[in-house]
């Protein structure tokens, strides 16, 4: 079996953030693009009225396309990880691949 060898005086780069619990609550706000794109088939699945020519569902689907990126955007940038410039850490990081 192999040995686990620890990267020597690396800083966490979360360090001063919360672990564990809900401390993140921008991330939240992606649920609005998923929500959008989900409700379109409940909500907007018809053709009347027609919105800039486009169909109601279609123009849906095109307004919920072009509100995604500036919602991320603003999650992005309210995350306090985002603010202390961490990198957000993956099991693939580290050695062997194991969550820490």
């Amino acid at each position: 079996m192999s040995e686990h060898h620890p990267v020597p005086d690396q800083e966490d780069p979360l360090a001063g953030l919360p672990r564990t619990g809900a401390r993140r609550p921008a991330l939240w706000l992606l649920l609005i693009p998923a929500v959008l794109y989900c409700a379109a088939p409940l909500v907007a699945n018809r053709i009347e009225p027609r919105v800039a020519g486009l169909p109601f569902l279609l123009f849906w689907i095109v307004a919920a396309t072009v509100v995604s990126p500036p919602v991320i955007w603003a999650v992005s940038r309210l995350d306090p990880a985002f603010a202390k410039g961490a990198v957000e850490p993956l099991p693939v990081d580290d050695e062997g691949g194991h969550p820490r």
